[in-house]
């Protein structure tokens, strides 16, 4: 009997045991179970992934052949390379309010020893009694243009005085060279359209004031211009101050040995 009842109690225990077991083994599955993506997580982490539109708008970021053209253009093409190393930096020695009577004939000297050729406006009133300077100028190939008869703001003045002075300088030259000047340049650079549609001249102004009327000092007006200059530009003096002619003749020397090339406006303008 007690024997019997030992049995029973080892066959209650054993079933006890299995079914401890059977637990442990069905909550690890169901523990495994919940790490697998479900099928909406499953499509969610899929939809990370660009759609066909995203890998469009990526591809796009890349220049297209347009905009890859535009890149290119910003650099210089061969032929604007060429175009540029095959000519000399040029700029152009203008001067106005002459001519005078000692300052101009230095000034052509010191131009012809350096083989140089500049654009001269003169003013009317002060050609009479200085004709052979304004021969010797043509002769020696620089540019005359016309500066107006007096030392006036044209704007200032009725257009028909204006467009007057403007003719008698005009015909003064002509009677000297034969040649009408082409090139007008009103004193103080004051000008306007109205006088434009009247003036049949092209009107020439400055790019580098030197300032020699108001510093007279030869070594301030080569500082003050050799600072500035660049290839193109119209340099403004006077040959009417000895400094000016001294100023000019040493920056022709100073812009030569840095490879400037002086020529006339109209060479510069039509270059």
């Amino acid at each position: 009997m007690v024997v019997g009842k030992w049995k029973f109690s080892a066959m209650c225990l054993l079933l006890f045991l299995a079914l401890l077991a059977d637990g442990a083994l069905a909550g690890a599955a169901f523990a495994v179970a919940n790490r697998q993506p479900s099928v909406m997580q499953s499509s969610a982490v899929a939809n990370r992934q660009p759609s066909v539109m995203q890998s469009s708008a990526v591809a796009n970021r890349q220049p297209s052949a347009m905009q890859s053209s535009a890149v290119a253009s910003r650099q210089p093409s061969a032929m604007q390379s060429s175009a540029v190393a095959n000519r000399p930096l040029q700029v152009a020695l203008t001067f106005d309010d002459g001519p005078h009577q000692t300052c101009t004939p230095a000034l052509l000297n010191g131009l012809k020893q350096r083989e140089v050729k500049a654009t001269f406006f003169l003013m009317g009133e002060n050609i009479a009694g200085k004709e052979p300077l304004v021969q010797r100028m043509q002769a020696e190939g620089h540019l005359i243009g016309n500066h107006g008869y007096r030392h006036i703001q044209m704007t200032k003045e009725e257009a028909e005085q204006a467009c007057a002075d403007i003719e008698q300088t005009e015909k003064l030259i002509q009677s000297i060279t034969g040649k009408r000047p082409e090139y007008l340049r009103p004193p103080y650079g004051d000008w306007n359209e109205q006088l434009e549609c009247r003036v049949n001249l092209t009107t020439v102004l400055w790019n580098v004031d030197s300032l020699d009327w108001k510093f007279q000092n030869t070594d301030r007006i080569v500082r003050r211009v050799e600072k500035d200059v660049k290839d193109g530009d119209i340099i403004l003096m006077h040959d009417i101050f000895p400094t000016s002619v001294e100023a000019a003749l040493r920056i022709v020397d100073d812009l030569q040995k840095r490879g400037y090339e002086f020529v006339t406006v109209e060479e510069l303008l039509v270059d």
